[in-house]
């Protein structure tokens, strides 16, 4: 059986399947984007389970080496805004994107327009379940492109 999409059609290609990790009431999903010649990094989802329909995409956290950004996303309002990550003040995309998961989902899944009661759970721990199995997985797939030298930076420049 084929694994469902949750979220929209993106640009670029994906390697591998997306890794699916359930944490209450939202679901994260880990996966490797290459946009050909431009850019290229891990790739981590936040999708709201209790949304209807296909995309449940909240929060999409695009860790790319040359042009790292985040989306706030919610199909239901129509909603995709785009935030460029700053590199210099900010540094490892990877790193700040674990920290924001950890330290300010609620708030941003409220900026997201989604359900108050999802982002309050999750506030309250009620919801937030396996952040470090998240850590451990996004931190692995990092690692496996560093080591098989998939990311090749001067033929970006």
């Amino acid at each position: 059986m084929a694994q469902p999409v949750m979220h929209a059609q993106m640009g670029g290609e994906i390697s591998g399947a997306e890794e699916l990790i359930q944490a209450g009431a939202v679901t994260f999903g880990l996966e490797y984007r290459v946009l050909p010649g431009r850019d290229e990094g891990l790739c981590i989802h936040v999708y709201g389970n209790a949304i209807p329909g296909q995309n449940k995409e909240l929060l999409r956290f695009d860790c790319f080496a040359v042009h790292p950004h985040y989306h706030y996303r919610n199909a239901t309002v129509q909603k995709n805004e785009r935030l460029e990550l700053d590199y210099t003040a900010e540094g490892d995309p990877l790193a700040w994107t674990l920290d924001k998961i950890k330290h300010r989902l609620p708030v941003m899944l409220m900026r997201c327009e989604a359900d108050l009661t999802l982002a309050l759970r999750i506030y309250q721990g009620v919801e937030m379940g396996r952040p470090s199995l998240l850590e451990a997985s996004a931190r692995k797939r990092d690692g496996e492109v560093i080591a098989h030298g998939w990311l090749d930076l001067e033929s970006m420049n």
